[in-house]
């Protein structure tokens, strides 16, 4: 019997996505029984095919890939921005990418509460998109997140401070009901990296150049694919270069990359004319109400960066 971590990861497959994926397939403590694909960075159809070509790169094409909801629960799709490209991965395709035959046919949430039954206690879930899949899982079968061990998702903000809008983050902006659900009924404990967390731990270029130097399939992919990314940061000016869903996944991984973190309760706006999307965190414990999730709000920079490098390995 195996003792490796089961995890399963919920993504819509973004350049960020790539990188958190692979630090996950590259684990040896870690096996990945499943990656379900959410509308979000691309149409969820070109999510599964981004994702055969991170598992086509370590020879992983034997995960199985579940193609998930298409749209937000209210069906309010909203528009996603530049920094992606429109297929996801920067608009540059793979002639050799596996194809569509790959996908599995079984849906994305039904596949979720399955295998949530068949390892029942035994499953972290990884979420780093936005959670339609996970909140229709819930509505599916209201015992799903009681037999998952431990969840973690990136997105919200915990200052307020959004990407997207004013007040919002991407990944609750995509789909504030479904965070909504999530964060108010999936009743198993719940991580957060949060986007002001993203922003306060940055890489500089200087970094990112080196990372991305070594001559490796996994870093062959990953610089085709940010390229547009790369560029969009440094056209606008960014100082250094932002990641986001590769720190949920380094926190999962390794918990020392976890420097602090605060145990609050925590929802969301889904109706403000401003704040649609924001996550409200009842700080001072306004509202009664249990905690519900642990904000990671800071972490350990240079074991952060360890992790990322290890991919060069």
């Amino acid at each position: 019997m195996s003792n490796k971590r089961k995890l399963l990861i919920d993504t819509d497959a973004g350049v960020d996505d790539a990188q958190a994926i692979l630090l996950a397939l590259t684990n040896p403590d870690v096996e990945v029984i499943g990656i379900t694909c959410v509308d979000g960075n691309t149409n969820t159809h070109q999510v599964g095919l981004n994702v055969l070509r991170i598992l086509q790169v370590v020879n992983r094409l034997d995960i199985p890939v579940y193609i998930g909801c298409t749209e937000p629960l209210l069906g309010d799709k909203k528009p996603s921005n530049e920094y992606h490209g429109v297929d996801g991965f920067g608009d540059v395709p793979d002639e050799n990418a596996p194809d569509s035959s790959h996908l599995q046919t079984e849906h994305g949430v039904s596949a979720l509460v399955r295998l949530s039954k068949e390892h029942e206690g035994e499953i972290t879930l990884v979420c780093i998109g936005p959670l339609t899949n996970i909140a229709m899982a819930v509505r599916m079968d209201s015992k799903f997140g009681s037999r998952i061990k431990h969840c973690y998702i990136m997105g919200g903000n915990h200052e307020g401070k959004g990407n997207m809008t004013a007040s919002a983050e991407f990944n609750f902006y995509a789909d504030p009901e479904a965070a909504y659900v999530v964060l108010n009924q999936l009743k198993s404990p719940i991580t957060m990296v949060t986007w002001e967390t993203c922003e306060n731990h940055p890489l500089s270029w200087e970094f990112y150049r080196r990372a991305r130097g070594p001559d490796t399939p996994i870093n062959n992919l990953l610089r085709e694919v940010e390229k547009h990314s790369a560029k969009f940061a440094e056209d606008n000016e960014w100082g250094s270069f932002v990641t986001a869903d590769e720190l949920v996944m380094s926190c999962f991984l390794n918990s020392d990359v976890i420097k602090n973190s605060c145990d609050v309760y925590a929802t969301v706006d889904t109706k403000g004319q401003y704040t649609c999307g924001q996550m409200v965190v009842d700080w001072k414990s306004f509202m009664k109400q249990p905690n519900n999730v642990t904000i990671i709000t800071d972490i350990h920079q240079s074991k952060y960066e360890e992790l990322l490098l290890g991919l060069n390995c």
